[in-house]
């Protein structure tokens, strides 16, 4: 079939114009001004992701006029293309054809994407579910045996990946087989890092944009300058910032874009001393100075020495997880993944507190995990029996 056949529809005039193009003119030729640009460009960014022609990708074959280009309109948002992630199809995929998989991975570039959060990605899954639903109301002859390859990609878990806001309700794991979980890594960055977010609810995107003046570990070597959040503290905590992506600070340290920790709450979480001893473990063989603006976290592989990647942590944790038996199928509950722990440690911390029971969170566990609504700025406020009973509480993995 060639290119200039643009197939025929069995209700209403056939098209003079590719589906997609036809889909914006037909569809939305008599909608508002503002609604025809938004359609645009959700499927311009659909037709782009198709042909593997992302903006913020840097690609194999790219000369170094593209890679300056990219480099100099994405800043460090830019990202380098990777085959094992699903932000790229390998290029001239044609609308027809998509398959639920390859559905799956058109809502990963969407969630990858350093321009786009929840809403915009469920924006533009809107859209192109629109169009395949419109192509096969009108019969249109590429369209009618294939289905509607985003709604059956939905309905098959892909809501998860574009910021669906369904509740998850995941198995808990006991503290021992958790416990064994991370000690199996048997490499001081993954034991440290999965401890840190089993030990205290943060997300994944923390983890990558923590530097070591956001920690303060009370040791001798660690004498590098804290922030002034943890300056004067008398025992190891972590400072989580609100608001990481802003400001010339955040550039300048090259962190990892649409990382952060999606409250409006600065935290401060005391470290026990496992984690403590954890942390110490990991900075031994850190590649890095050990200085303030140095990420606390950084690849020892492909990227060596730079700061860790979300794909990273994503793909190795999927490969231990697999490994061990707690990786079941594509977007379910119980996968022990990278938001996983953020689950895990809300229910074991709250258990331990006996808040489980109450209808909610313990005043402890919503002072951990940021909930704006009920903290608001109590960040500030780690009485010492507050801290001694979270301390007292804290998961165990090495005993």
């Amino acid at each position: 079939m060639s290119d200039d056949d643009y197939g025929t529809v069995q209700h209403g005039s056939s098209p003079d114009e590719p589906p997609i193009d036809w889909f914006v003119t037909k569809r939305h030729g008599h909608s508002a001004d503002s609604t025809r640009r938004q359609i645009r460009l959700r499927v311009d960014f659909f037709r782009r992701w198709l042909n593997d022609e992302l903006s913020w990708v840097i690609y194999n074959e790219d000369d170094e006029h593209e890679i300056a280009e990219k480099r100099n309109k994405w800043r460090e948002e830019v990202i380098q293309h990777e085959s094992e992630v699903n932000w790229t199809t390998g290029g001239d995929l044609r609308p027809e054809n998509l398959s639920i998989d390859e559905a799956h991975n058109y809502f990963q570039a969407l969630s990858a994407c350093p321009r786009y959060g929840g809403g915009s990605e469920v924006s533009h899954v809107k859209a192109i579910r629109q169009f395949y639903e419109f192509t096969l109301n009108r019969g249109h002859s590429w369209f009618t045996s294939t289905g509607n390859p985003i709604e059956l990609a939905l309905n098959e878990g892909g809501d998860k990946i574009i910021g669906s806001k369904s509740s998850r309700n995941p198995e808990i794991i006991s503290v021992d087989e958790m416990g064994e979980y991370i000690r199996s890594f048997s490499h001081p960055l993954f034991e440290s890092l999965t401890a840190l977010m089993a030990k205290t609810t943060i997300r994944r995107g923390v983890t990558h944009n923590l530097d070591l003046q956001d920690v303060y570990l009370d040791h001798p070597a660690c004498d590098w300058k804290v922030h002034r959040e943890l300056r004067h503290k008398d025992r190891p905590f972590i400072y989580i910032s609100s608001k990481p992506e802003e400001g010339k600070l955040w550039e300048e340290r090259q962190r990892v874009p649409k990382s952060s920790n999606k409250t409006s709450v600065d935290r401060t979480i005391p470290i026990d001393n496992e984690l403590c001893d954890l942390l110490l473990r990991w900075l031994v063989i850190h590649p890095g100075p050990l200085e303030s603006n140095t990420p606390l976290f950084v690849s020892l592989f492909r990227n060596w020495g730079e700061r860790i990647h979300a794909q990273t942590l994503q793909k190795k944790l999927r490969e231990h997880s697999e490994d061990l038996g707690y990786w079941y199928e594509p977007y379910d509950d119980d996968n022990i993944n990278p938001h996983y722990f953020r689950h895990w440690s809300t229910s074991v911390i709250d258990q331990r507190l006996e808040a489980a029971g109450a209808g909610g969170h313990s005043t402890t566990t919503k002072l951990i995990r940021g909930d704006e609504e009920d903290t608001m700025d109590n960040y500030t406020h780690w009485s010492d029996d507050r801290v001694k009973r979270y301390l007292q509480v804290c998961p165990k993995f090495y005993d």
